[in-house]
């Protein structure tokens, strides 16, 4: 079922933690908060700090990833299902309130929604369709909602979809906006792929960073500019998990 209203022609922020340092992720938290804004994170690692905004689940199902590596030769014998139930269990007992989920490097099986389902999880946003109009909330599977992501960081690095300009971004189009950005590639104000591969070196070492922020336009100043765009315009926004219950009691109202 699709609900075509306009209390869905939303702006969400959303933020991959990946790992990031707590100075850097600080950094992005209080850029965010300063304009009264909520944001959802989609946490990696335990002891991710984000009062006044939502938690949500980061996992990396890669077998290479960190979650796998600590069970060592075990793995070797584990399906990919229970690879699946095993990163999820993990990721949400250091994020146990987390209602939604974000595969690393967006990953998604549709083996992974009943698994999602049994550990309480309620919508997944994984899915990128670059500043397509008119998205909306779409019901999958095992009842859970995917919240598509309408525009990353990252990509348009590689992409140039903005050149980071806000105008590009295209504001007013109607749909959900969901707004996947990343800590450090904000916080050294990347706006190649080439400066953000080269700040890896450096990916736990704020300071080093820090001297790394180039000066020109790149993901921060876009960043920044998108937050003051929505603040001075008063644009409505959400965090996902509020969008999963303003999509979920609609859908009841419609039945």
């Amino acid at each position: 079922m699709v609900v075509a209203d306009e209390q869905f022609n939303l702006i969400c922020l959303t933020v991959d933690v990946e790992w990031a340092h707590p100075d850097v992720l600080h950094d992005l938290v209080e850029t965010i908060s300063a304009r009264g804004l909520e944001a959802t994170f989609f946490s990696t690692h335990a002891g991710v700090q984000v009062p006044g905004h939502e938690r949500a689940l980061h996992p990396n199902f890669l077998r290479s990833g960190e979650t796998m590596r600590r069970l060592g030769t075990a793995a070797a014998a584990m399906t990919d299902v229970d690879v699946y139930r095993h990163v999820i269990e993990t990721t949400h007992s250091f994020c146990p309130e987390a209602v939604g989920v974000r595969g690393h490097r967006q990953f998604f099986d549709s083996t992974l929604l009943p698994i999602y389902k049994e550990c309480g999880l309620r919508y997944d946003s994984s899915l990128f369709l670059p500043l397509a109009e008119g998205l909306a909330p779409v019901m999958k599977p095992h009842d859970i909602l995917e919240l598509p992501i309408y525009y990353i960081d990252h990509s348009d690095l590689n992409a140039r979809y903005t050149d980071f300009d806000v105008a590009a971004l295209g504001l007013d189009r109607p749909g959900l906006k969901v707004f996947d950005f990343h800590p450090n590639t904000v916080f050294i104000n990347a706006a190649t792929n080439g400066q953000y591969d080269a700040s890896k070196t450096h990916y736990h070492d704020p300071n080093k960073l820090l001297a790394m922020r180039q000066s020109g336009a790149g993901a921060r100043t876009l960043f920044i500019q998108l937050l003051d765009f929505i603040a001075s315009q008063r644009r409505p926004t959400a965090t996902l998990a509020d969008v999963d219950r303003r999509w979920r009691a609609a859908t009841v109202k419609q039945r």
